[in-house]
């Protein structure tokens, strides 16, 4: 039978049918097609249609940027914003750019709307108040100085000049985490998968090309809105943009919350009063304690061999030699375990690009050069041992005095490094880590450890009188800083003033540490008692029994640092501050 036969009247073959599909365009080439002819969207997205008036009719002036407006009388916190962009960016399972919140609003029943047969009107004036809940998405507010992008270490942070969006450079990004402390928000989210931080960037690509962020385009309520606001904005001092969120004046947010007040004397964030425990950055811990020690060690051991020189003694050249030897394996060590704390530790080379703003970079950078200071003079301070494996012409130019000179110079770049380790907290403007308390609390550590190490040093090298008075000077410096710590963290107190921001700081600070780090606080005390007891008898015993005594010494040393360690890691724990509104944590 022929091929030709099979043909019916119902239409061709099957092999005609293919041939004949094979001369029609495919998907692709049709969608060409119609997209050269402009017959595609020739108006901009196919559903601009559904959010044309959520976006700004023209471009931002150099006066303006873009920013988020919410409607709350709109939002019926059905949380589609936050699903749209957990979908559209590829979030982690546990990540959120965007979230929802709440407020109880409460307001007088008389000014409620209650009909006059069911309540009387007597009755309605003096009836309790009656709540109402107002939801509150809240994202990345695109702050006009965003505190992400000035304490970025590595520039991992642009603020758009033609928008006023502040992206963030995944592929600059470290995963310092820095930024997650410098946004009062709590904007920027950490990826354990990837190691870097990731926020909202307004769906930076969809806006230029006229399309709406994924939040915009999926509320059902048309809640969200993409709008223009002027660049140049002074917040009033103590304004903040919702109940329970920071005060505007730290970075200058830019979203707007139309409709509904929210920031009557009577709205209360749902979550008022539920704080958590922080982060415990203990790589940080680690680094910051050792650092203090090495810098500490040698101050200590500076002044000391001063005070000997005036009164027409010296110290033997190996008890320096060692100090400083050990300061300096402390202080390498903690330095490199502060890498631990990186998501990318091989993108840290970077991190001197932020030293215009970031006191992340000028950290690392000023105990770089401490560190390497110290190298030096340790190198010199030996080099008389190995005098007969060093040329001549060498030691010939090198002064007598070289090792001490740069010993000495490395102090104040070391205190100057110490300064820029506690202006890391203090920059992030949360009240429990201000100026005074975090100064306090790295110089005591500074002192207190490196007195104690010192001590061990100086009995070991035989002078046990110095070895005593610096080890029970650092006892008495020890019983100091844990009474002041007893007053800043566990000394109840009467009620805190709502107005008295330190108190009312203090007061969910300290409850936080009853409820949740009561043993951390026991260990950290009991280390330190322990070590501080074991720190002093030691220096009495060197007196007489000079190896003994060093024993005790580097006991007592090393307990007292694993206390101020953990004096450290409630430095980072227990801290609370102010956050946008959200739900039962």
């Amino acid at each position: 039978m022929s091929i030709a036969s099979t043909k019916t009247a119902a239409g061709p073959d099957f092999i005609s049918a293919l041939i004949d599909d094979q001369q029609s365009l495919t998907a692709v080439e049709r969608f060409s097609a119609l997209h050269e002819t402009g017959k595609i969207a020739p108006d901009g997205p196919a559903q601009e249609r559904y959010y044309r008036d959520l976006l700004p009719a023209s471009p931002p002036s150099p006066e303006e940027q873009f920013a988020f407006e919410v409607d709350l009388d709109k939002c019926s916190g059905c949380k589609a914003c936050v699903v749209a962009c957990h979908t559209m960016n590829g979030l982690e399972e546990e990540e959120s750019w965007r979230r929802v919140g709440t407020v109880t609003i409460g307001v007088p029943s008389s000014e409620a709307t209650i009909p006059n047969s069911a309540v009387p009107q007597a009755l309605a004036e003096t009836a309790p108040i009656l709540p109402m809940i107002q939801h509150v998405t809240t994202a990345c507010h695109h702050c006009e100085d965003p505190g992400c992008l000035n304490g970025c270490p590595v520039r991992a942070y642009e603020k758009d000049p033609a928008t006023g969006i502040v992206r963030h450079l995944d592929d600059q990004c470290i995963g310092c985490k820095y930024c997650t402390m410098m946004c009062p928000y709590e904007v920027p989210q950490y990826s354990d998968r990837l190691g870097i931080v990731r926020k909202c960037d307004m769906c930076h690509q969809r806006l230029s090309v006229g399309e709406a962020p994924a939040c915009v385009q999926s509320c059902p309520n048309e809640a969200i809105a993409i709008r223009t606001v002027p660049r140049i904005q002074e917040p009033v001092q103590g304004d903040r943009i919702a109940p329970g969120a920071p005060v505007s004046t730290i970075t200058k947010p830019t979203t707007r919350y139309v409709g509904r007040e929210m920031n009557a004397a009577t709205s209360v964030p749902q979550d008022a009063g539920v704080d958590e425990v922080a982060e415990s950055h203990w790589p940080l811990a680690v680094m910051l304690v050792a650092t203090q020690v090495s810098v500490g060690m040698i101050a200590v051991e500076r002044i000391f061999s001063a005070v000997l020189y005036l009164a027409g003694g010296s110290v033997d050249a190996s008890v320096v030699r060692w100090n400083s030897t050990l300061a300096l394996v402390i202080g390498i060590v903690g330095l490199n375990l502060a890498s631990l704390h990186l998501g990318q530790p091989l993108r840290a080379w970077r991190v001197f690009l932020g030293l215009r703003t970031s006191w992340l970079s000028r950290e690392a950078v000023v105990l770089g050069k401490y560190v390497g200071l110290l190298s030096v003079a340790v190198s010199l301070l030996w080099m008389p041992m190995f005098a007969d494996w060093v040329p001549e012409a060498v030691t010939n130019l090198i002064p007598a005095r070289a090792g001490s000179v740069t010993l000495a110079l490395a102090i104040p770049v070391g205190l100057t490094g110490l300064y820029c380790s506690a202006m890391i907290y203090i920059a992030t403007r949360r009240q429990l880590w201000r100026f005074s308390r975090t100064l306090i609390r790295f110089i005591g550590t500074t002192v207190i450890s490196g007195m104690a190490f010192a001590a061990a040093v100086y009995a070991a090298g035989g002078n046990t009188t110095v070895a005593f008075l610096i080890a029970l000077s650092a006892t008495m410096f020890l019983a100091a800083k844990l009474l002041f710590e007893h007053r800043i963290l566990v000394q109840r107190e009467p009620e805190a003033d709502d107005e008295d921001e330190f108190a009312r700081f203090d007061a969910r600070s300290k409850t936080l540490v009853r409820k949740d780090l009561w043993r951390l606080v026991q260990a950290r005390s009991g280390t330190a008692v322990i070590g501080g007891l074991v720190l002093a008898i030691g220096g009495l015993v060197a007196l007489f029994a000079g190896t003994t005594g060093c024993a005790l010494i580097a006991v007592g040393a090393v307990l007292v640092s694993a206390g101020e360690l953990g004096e450290r890691l409630l430095y980072f724990t227990s801290v609370v501050y102010d956050r946008m509104p959200g739900t039962f944590r």
